[in-house]
């Protein structure tokens, strides 16, 4: 279901849109922002490495043929596109509208949504382009927490920087424009158990924004908006194996490596949400292979049996 705004946080929306006045709409119209960066990007670790060397060991196994295709589905070789290549397409992040100490990262904002979300955010004082958000956050709530900290002051319900995404969410759905969300170095087990431990910012983002997904898509109406999935800088249609591969934290830095891949089956246990019915098993390059032999390549290489895909 579309996302709910709470009653307090749509009373300040109607606030900053009064203030901000009309170049808030033209703005988000003509503007993409990126969900789902870590800062500079990860790099492909020593266990990645290791994992693909082990599957071109067995190269007479018959399910061998299918790892030339899965890596190049997967895409887990490439670096990526690193933060400072969607910034320099000119795209919006949401770290630039909260902001970072010591760092002048928020004057790239785009003006409008920058001054709409400063007062949406029911932060005191006149809007300046020279404060960042996290200014303007410590500032109205007195406090030198950081916005991103659970327990942190507020009256959103949740995070500042939760609150500051849910609100650039609304201006896309409700005026138009491109949110993407970069997949690749998110951990799935946060997005799609019903119950996890921690909900982290991206997690959050992508709890709401998968709701919108079928199967089959990478690209998806997003209200008057679009919604768009890359993995590692490229539109990518989702799929249930590209998840799995990143399912827990495997230590700092560490991702798409054994310990990060989903060991348990799903197919009874109840334990995911709804959403993961919303994406495909695999991607579609690999539907003509058979079930049998699919199964013991995705096995042999750390992935759950098929079952988990279910």
């Amino acid at each position: 279901m579309p996302e709910q705004i709470p009653s307090l946080t749509q009373s300040r929306i109607n606030t900053a849109l009064r203030t901000a006045g009309e170049g808030v709409s033209a703005a988000f119209k003509k503007s993409t922002f990126i969900y789902g960066t870590m800062g500079k990007g990860s790099v492909i670790v020593k266990g990645l490495k290791n994992w693909g060397a082990r599957a071109r060991s067995r190269a007479k196994d018959p399910a061998e043929r299918l790892k030339p295709v899965i890596d190049r589905e997967l895409n887990l070789f490439d670096p990526g596109r690193r933060a400072e290549q969607y910034l320099a397409a000119g795209y919006q992040m949401m770290d630039l509208y909260y902001g970072q100490k010591g760092t002048s990262m928020h004057k790239l904002r785009n003006p409008a949504i920058a001054e709409f979300v400063h007062y949406a955010m029911g932060f005191k004082g006149s809007f300046s382009m020279n404060q960042s958000g996290r200014q303007a956050y410590m500032q109205t709530w007195k406090t030198n927490a950081e916005g991103w900290q659970g327990g942190s002051p507020g009256d959103y319900g949740h995070t500042a920087t939760k609150e500051m995404s849910r609100i650039i969410r609304y201006g896309i759905r409700t005026f138009g424009g491109t949110l993407i969300f970069e997949g690749r170095e998110v951990y799935y087990n946060q997005v799609f158990y019903r119950n996890p431990a921690r909900i982290g910012d991206t997690d959050l983002e992508a709890r709401e924004l998968f709701q919108y997904f079928s199967p089959g898509q990478s690209s998806v109406p997003y209200g008057k908006g679009k919604l768009v999935f890359h993995w590692g800088g490229r539109e990518t249609v989702p799929t249930k194996m590209h998840f799995l591969t990143n399912w827990v934290w495997g230590g700092q830095g560490v991702m798409h490596s054994d310990g990060n891949m989903a060991k348990k089956t799903f197919a009874t246990d109840a334990t995911l949400s709804d959403i993961w019915n919303n994406f495909q098993r695999v991607p579609s390059s690999l539907t003509v292979f058979r079930e049998e032999e699919l199964d013991k390549y995705l096995q042999l290489n750390g992935f759950p049996p098929l079952t988990s895909f279910y």
